[in-house]
């Protein structure tokens, strides 16, 4: 088995193929999940929190990522609590939440903390998220 680390070169081209995410969303067509796709993320669709939480806690393989485009979800506070619900379920996952309640993208250095995004971030401002997010993920390649 050999271990590469994750290569800076692979987030500048934000194709990064095998990263696993949670989208919990009322669009699964909409705007986030085809930036996700574009990505070359395995992007699963779920529109129901509880269905969304425990597709993550259940799985054995682990999410990489949830994303939720808070809108549909009582905007902020639906983001709070789907935060609140993961910790509730010791979920360890990296967070974007996308809601047209922020007014500029925030890309916080704790790894613990939500990348948030308004609805209408630019492709240059989501995908900054996308790799703020994603910083210090490491990859496993078995050879």
């Amino acid at each position: 088995m050999q271990i590469f680390p994750w290569v800076e070169q692979q987030l500048q081209s934000c194709t990064v193929p095998g990263i696993r995410v949670m989208l919990l969303t009322d669009r699964p067509e909409g705007a986030t999940a085809q930036r996700l796709a574009g990505y070359g993320a395995l992007v699963e669709v779920e529109d129901e929190l509880f269905t969304a939480i425990s597709a993550l806690q259940d799985d054995p393989l682990g999410y990489d990522l949830f994303v939720m485009d808070c809108d549909a979800y009582d905007g902020i506070v639906g983001g709070e609590r789907a935060i609140a619900a993961l910790i509730a379920a010791e979920a360890r996952m990296r967070v974007m939440l996308v809601s047209g309640e922020f007014e500029d993208p925030s890309y916080p250095m704790g790894r613990r903390s939500a990348v948030c995004l308004p609805e209408g971030a630019s492709d240059a401002a989501f995908r900054h998220g996308f790799i703020h997010v994603l910083r210090d993920r490491t990859t496993m390649t078995m050879m």
